[in-house]
């Protein structure tokens, strides 16, 4: 009985932290679908491909958003045609180079800069290698469903018919009223978005309900066992990038590149990003996005490691 009491705390508390970031981040991609033209976007997008990776990594550094609302954002850049080397390396790099959440990495680890800044450079090796290695592709082309053809229709009636397909009947056609037009694209993505957060935060829950502490003692007197132990229960527990750090410090006997590992895939790639990824992207995108984090991130750490960090 006491295990399901934790089941349903921990669960109802990844749904409450994450929640609203969940909901920033769709206010966000509302602003950006009203607010700003594709053609606003584009204006300042450079052309050479490193150069668009850069802009990506930046614009992550500007907005505090955490991994909880960030699909919905970089869904929204990519339908704005975004290029996706910029797009994929935002919604990668943002939850971790922003701001609040270095400074929280700051806080927890009593403002230990050398682990602030490997943090940031084992999240910003795969967000920018898979930048550039999207190259040219077009942004329809790597989100898993393509929208209807828009050309018929006016700009308000395009995004409507995109979150509904035409002649859905629902009488929540937009109005001219900027106002409005964000708040039901907010309210659309939220609710499209938040049935993958309440499954991975069951999912979560399950995994700390039920998982017996003394696997996590085998696992402190190898590297590489640490460091890719810490890096799973970073996905199992789906904790926010602005809070993980405080975990992270918890695991006083680890070696500290996997509590590193432990705070730079979490933000990446965790139980709550998995289902979202499946979504909204292309499969094989989707595919990438779990798995090239997950081996950079701990091929990165254990190097590292040996080096003697």
């Amino acid at each position: 009985m006491q295990d399901l009491v934790i089941f349903a705390t921990a669960a109802a508390s990844i749904v409450m932290e994450a929640a609203p970031f969940l909901l920033l981040g769709s206010l966000i991609g509302a602003v950006i679908e009203v607010l700003v033209s594709e053609e606003t976007l584009l204006r300042f997008m450079p052309k050479s491909g490193l150069a668009q990776v850069g802009v990506g990594v930046f614009a992550g550094m500007l907005l505090p958003t955490c991994e909880c609302g960030i699909v919905p954002v970089a869904r929204r850049l990519l339908l704005k045609n975004v290029p996706p080397r910029a797009a994929i390396p935002y919604m990668m790099a943002a939850p971790v180079v922003n701001p609040v959440v270095l400074g929280s990495t700051l806080f927890a680890f009593q403002g230990d800069l050398t682990i602030t800044a490997l943090r940031v450079l084992l999240v910003l090796i795969p967000a920018v290698g898979l930048g550039l290695a999207l190259g040219d592709t077009s942004p329809r082309a790597v989100l898993r469903q393509h929208p209807v053809d828009l050309g018929q229709y006016n700009k308000a009636e395009a995004a409507h018919l995109h979150e509904h397909g035409p002649g859905c009947g629902c009488g929540c056609a937009t109005t001219g009223n900027r106002l409005l037009s964000i708040l039901f694209h907010t309210g659309t993505e939220f609710l499209s978005m938040g049935r993958f957060l309440v499954f991975g935060a069951v999912v979560a829950a399950a995994f700390k309900a039920f998982l017996p502490p003394e696997i996590l003692a085998a696992f402190e007197g190898s590297a590489w066992l640490s460091i890719g132990g810490l890096m799973l229960l970073a996905i199992l527990l789906s904790i926010c990038s602005e809070a993980d750090a405080f975990v992270a410090a918890s695991f006083g006997s680890f070696p500290t590149m996997a509590k590193v590992a432990f705070m730079a895939v979490g933000p990446m790639v965790d139980l709550k990003l998995i289902p979202l990824f499946f979504a909204v992207f292309h499969r094989r995108l989707a595919v990438a996005l779990v798995a090239v984090p997950v081996v950079v991130v701990y091929a990165t750490a254990l190097l590292l490691d040996l080096g003697g960090l």
